[in-house]
């Protein structure tokens, strides 16, 4: 996802449109894969919580942060687990 599309999903979000979690997990340069989709961001800790887990013992985890619109980013060796806000589109006219 772009910076251009984290802003304008972040800017949704405030503004009230509905939002969901969307837990992925993938390997660099080679896509990834949807494990889970949350209406809120809470109720995905367990799963994440786990998937970093498990990450961390296939590798070291070299990275783990958190962004201005709330999203999680874990990276170690070449896998990544992400945690981010997705809009719900209700109405037409508002994809992104």
């Amino acid at each position: 996802m772009t910076e251009l599309q984290h802003r304008q999903n972040t800017d949704r979000a405030a503004a009230g449109q509905p939002t969901v979690w969307i837990l992925s997990e993938g390997e660099f340069g080679e896509g990834g894969t949807i494990r889970g989709v949350y209406l809120d961001r809470n109720l995905a800790r367990g799963a994440l919580i786990t998937k970093a887990k498990e990450l961390n013992d296939r590798f070291t985890i070299n990275d783990a942060r958190q962004e201005d619109d709330g999203s999680i980013h874990v990276e170690g060796g070449c896998d990544w687990i992400a945690l981010e806000p997705h809009p719900v589109v209700t109405v037409l006219g508002l994809e992104a």
